[in-house]
Parts: structure tokens; C-alpha cells; sequence
């Protein structure tokens, strides 16, 4: 079997980052910075891609890629999800500078919920679109001091489906939006897949260089970014599925590290490379374009997209706490 076709899926650009350090290969042109806020209980990783090189290396575009890691997201925990959402609504205000021209006029934020509705893990960009504070209608109905103060933005949503629904790229439907209202920024929230199982629906990614929906999949779309619509596009996304090979890999390394220092050697310590070598000999092929998630998804999803929605919610409102 080939390495490089039965490669393990991930959309976080940190876990590819990992994946050349755990090879002890310098990836020159990706800046890795990481931080940890002890009162939140929040790991804060920070990748730059700077160079083509650099992006290249990673398969990911140039831009930054920010990671909130948030062990207890999962959890049912009103509290510590209100401090995800004002930390998030604190990253949208440093990637969102609104110019003095958009506060004149008032700063238009489009957002997209992508994703399948019909398919629970797929629904978090939909659910999210279904508790925003959308006020475009109501700014062009009565002014744009209805919907709050001076620091308001204008908001609306689009939840375009997929294109088994529609028989319409995203991208295509999403530019003809672009086209007709002319928002300053768009906000696209999306599913992503992990390659650890720890990091299921326990990470938010946000970047700057948009979205192609469907990559971590292996179902490639077409582009969502600032190249393709002509405006900044922010993308938020958060792991809810993992592929049999990523898994596989998962129980593998805990199996050797529960037997001993001699055990953990044989596989924790192996190449990525020689790892994906070997479950390519004993997996079935088959098995390598199945992907899994955990049974509690349904309310995981529900709570996760609540906790996006208010980030969004307080960053459009202009409070940030």
C-alpha cells in the first residue's frame, strides 16, 4: 500500500504541524506558538504558515490557524462554555478590523452554516445559523441604530446545503450572495475531522484563509476564501469525526503505552509514516474511507453550536467582555 493514499485525514492545521515534529522534521516557513490560560482551563495554539513553502509542507494555505483546545466543552457546563463564546468573540474582534468607511456605513458580516442538516455530525454550521442574532432585514426596515449602539454590525445567514440537496457547489451559491448584498466579511462555520480522538468535539479551529468544504473528508468542494469571494473570509470549524485509521492509531498507542516502557517503544515511537505502513497491512481498505463519532453527538453538536452562536452573537454586538 501506498503511504501517501492511505494518509490519515485532518482538517487542524496543528495536528499537521505535530504530525512533522513527532518525525522530528523541521518545517521551515510554520511558526508554532502555544499558550494556556490556567483560569479558563483553555489551551491556545497559534500556527502561522508564512511561506508557500511552508504551505506546501502542511497542504494548508498561507494565513493563521488559531486552536482553542477546552477539555470540558464536551460536558453539559453552562459556565465554562459562557468563557469559550467570550473567548472566541475576542478572537473575531482581532481577526475582523472594522475600517473607519465600515463604521461610517455600518460593518456587514455574512455568515454560512455548512454542512448536511440531515446528518447530525455535519449539522454544526446549520445549527449555529439557527441561533444568531441576525438584524440585516431590520437595519434596512428602520436604521441602523435599531438593532443597538454604534458598535453593532449587521448580520445575515445562509445555510446552503449540500449539493446532493441543491445539485449547487457552495461556493457558487455563497459568491451569488456575495454579489448581491456586498458584506465586508464572511464567517463560515463548518464540521471538520480530527486525527486524535481527544480532540473530538473539544476543539475550535478559527483561520483567516477560509474554507474548502469537504477536504477533511477527502470530498474536496470548491473554495471558499478571499481569493475566490473578494472579501476577508474568517472559517470556524470544530471536530466531530475521526477516521478508522486515525482511531486505530489512537488505540494502538494507548495499547503500548499500558504495557510498559519495551511495548511503547515498538509503535508510539515509529514514524508517522511507518505507523500508517503498518495499519495499511492489517486494515482493510474499505476501511480506510470510513469515519466515526462519538454517541453522544447529538447533544454534543446541539451544546457546541450554542457556544459558537453566542461567540458570534457578542462579537457582532460589540461586546466583548
Amino acid at each position: 500500500m501506498m503511504v501517501e493514499k492511505y494518509k490519515i485525514r485532518t482538517d487542524l492545521a496543528m495536528e499537521q504541524k505535530e504530525r512533522f515534529e513527532s518525525d522530528h522534521v523541521e518545517v521551515s516557513g510554520v511558526v508554532l506558538e502555544e499558550e494556556y490560560d490556567e483560569e479558563k482551563e483553555i489551551k491556545i495554539t497559534t500556527v502561522r504558515i508564512e511561506t508557500e513553502n511552508g504551505a506546501k509542507a502542511m497542504g494548508k494555505p498561507v494565513g493563521t490557524y488559531l486552536t482553542l483546545e477546552a477539555p470540558n466543552m464536551a460536558a453539559a457546563d453552562e459556565g465554562y462554555h459562557r468563557e469559550i463564546s467570550e473567548t472566541l468573540a475576542d478572537f473575531l474582534e482581532k481577526y475582523m478590523k472594522d475600517t473607519e468607511e465600515n463604521q461610517e456605513k455600518g460593518y456587514s458580516v455574512l455568515v454560512v452554516g455548512l454542512g448536511n442538516r440531515e446528518v447530525t455530525p455535519d449539522a454544526l454550521g446549520p445549527y449555529v445559523v439557527d441561533q444568531l442574532n441576525v438584524t440585516r432585514h431590520i437595519v434596512q426596515e428602520y436604521g441602523r441604530y435599531a438593532v443597538g449602539k454604534g458598535g453593532s454590525r449587521i448580520v445575515s445567514a445562509i445555510v446552503p446545503g449540500v449539493m446532493a440537496q441543491t445539485g449547487m457547489e457552495t461556493g457558487e451559491i455563497v459568491e451569488g450572495i456575495v454579489k448581491k448584498i456586498h458584506p465586508d466579511a464572511l464567517v463560515v462555520i463548518d464540521a471538520l475531522a480530527a486525527k486524535s480522538s481527544e480532540r473530538l468535539n473539544r476543539t475550535i479551529q478559527i483561520s483567516n484563509t477560509g474554507i474548502a468544504p469537504g477536504s477533511g473528508v477527502g470530498n474536496h468542494r470548491n473554495e471558499i476564501t478571499e481569493k475566490t469571494m473578494g472579501i476577508p473570509v474568517i472559517a470556524i470549524g470544530v471536530p466531530t469525526v475521526i477516521s478508522i485509521p486515525s482511531l486505530a492509531c489512537d488505540i494502538m498507542e494507548a495499547f503500548c503505552a499500558s504495557q510498559g516502557e519495551g511495548m511503547e517503544d515498538i509503535f508510539c515511537s515509529w514514524p508517522e509514516k511507518e505507523k500508517y505502513h503498518f495499519l495499511g497491512e492489517i486494515l482493510d481498505e474499505k476501511l480506510w474511507e470510513l469515519f466515526v463519532t462519538p454517541k453522544e453527538i447529538d447533544e454534543a453538536v446541539k451544546r457546541i453550536s450554542y457556544t459558537l452562536s453566542e461567540g458570534i452573537n457578542q462579537f457582532v454586538a460589540g461586546r466583548i467582555f
